[in-house]
């Protein structure tokens, strides 16, 4: 199951709010929309089963992270 909730704000989004905008992985979220990914692989998750699922996503920024 794919967790599609808002987050609420914490420690992290105020610290995202100190990072320069002219950085580069903050000009790779600004220019790249990863949100397809989550599409494609809606059926490879069971809905209504087991444990939520990782969000894809998350995974593919973190492989482009690395």
């Amino acid at each position: 199951m794919l967790n599609i909730e808002h987050k609420q704000s914490s420690l992290h989004s105020s610290l995202y709010d100190r990072i320069p905008e002219n950085h580069t992985l903050k000009l790779i979220n600004n220019s790249v929309d990863f949100g397809f990914v989550n599409t494609l692989l809606e059926d490879s998750y069971c809905k209504y089963y087991g444990r939520p699922a990782k969000e894809p996503e998350m995974m593919i920024r973190l492989l482009v992270l690395q």
